[in-house]
């Protein structure tokens, strides 16, 4: 089950609530004009990489329109590639931040620096780390749980300039997925990413291919019935059950609450 903050909705809307809900810092201080009335110059390089660095989740339109303003100061592929791997890296650390560091990902996904495309820069990240997702899950969890939560945003909200979704990415997706599915091994912190992002993509991925979502949820419930989940994994896939069964659809708002009532009880048991 989602924990307290963390986002629900699908991503191609996940800004929409939060639009002016914090102040526009802007990149230049507190005016956003020259003294000629002309608009001001894209700052540096250190500037917008500093900008990413400080984002929260209060991620607000106006901060994607500074974070494009800011982007007019990368003119090297260095400087591409410096800039993408600061986002890229924040994300991972922050598995909660990783569906805003895809929309930046969106936002930035055409912008073109000696032949080298933003987009292009963040799915080698992605490549290089879902070769060695393996290893990097034994070693550092966190950090997985970052990637599999990033690949799986930067595929629901990172689109093509026909709106479709990235059809190469959706093999790796499920592929990640099921990883956890299928492991029984699997901690409920693994359980809990998978029914997370299985909840915002799941319309899109089951599009891509039906059959294999048809199987992965069948997996699911096996899980539950069969195999000797805690009481908090059964929840969690439960409450993922529930979500696919109304088309991907948010739960209302009375199953939401059932879902988080159960899961506080779920934990003062476990602690007494």
């Amino acid at each position: 089950m989602a924990s307290a903050g963390r986002g629900r909705g699908r991503g191609r809307g996940l800004l929409a609530a939060n639009v002016g809900s914090a102040p526009k810092p802007g990149p230049h201080g507190e005016g956003e004009t020259t003294k000629n009335g002309d608009s001001p110059p894209p700052g540096t390089v250190q500037e917008l990489e500093d900008y990413l660095e400080g984002l929260t989740l209060n991620l607000t339109e106006d901060n994607l329109e500074d974070i494009m303003t800011l982007s007019q100061s990368m003119s090297t592929e260095d400087h591409l590639k410096n800039v993408a791997k600061r986002l890229y890296d924040k994300s991972l650390r922050d598995q909660e931040f990783a569906k805003y560091g895809a929309c930046i990902c969106d936002r930035l996904s055409n912008v073109e620096v000696q032949g080298s495309k933003f987009r292009n820069v963040i799915l080698k990240f992605v490549q290089e780390d879902f070769k060695a997702k393996d290893e990097t899950r034994r070693s550092d969890n966190k950090r997985y749980l970052g990637f599999v939560s990033f690949l799986c945003q930067v595929f629901g909200n990172v689109r093509l300039a026909t709106g479709d979704t990235m059809k190469p990415l959706v093999v790796p997706v499920y592929d990640c997925l099921e990883q956890i599915l299928n492991d029984q091994s699997s901690n409920e912190d693994e359980y809990e990413c998978f029914s997370i992002q299985l909840q915002s993509i799941g319309k899109d991925l089951e599009l891509q291919d039906q059959p294999r979502m048809s199987l992965m949820l069948d997996q699911v419930r096996t899980r539950i019935i069969k195999d000797g989940l805690t009481a908090r994994g059964r929840c969690t896939l439960l409450e993922l059950l529930e979500c696919g069964s109304r088309g991907w659809k948010p739960l209302s708002n009375d199953l939401t609450r059932f879902y988080c009532d159960t899961m506080v009880e779920i934990f003062a048991t476990s602690i007494e």
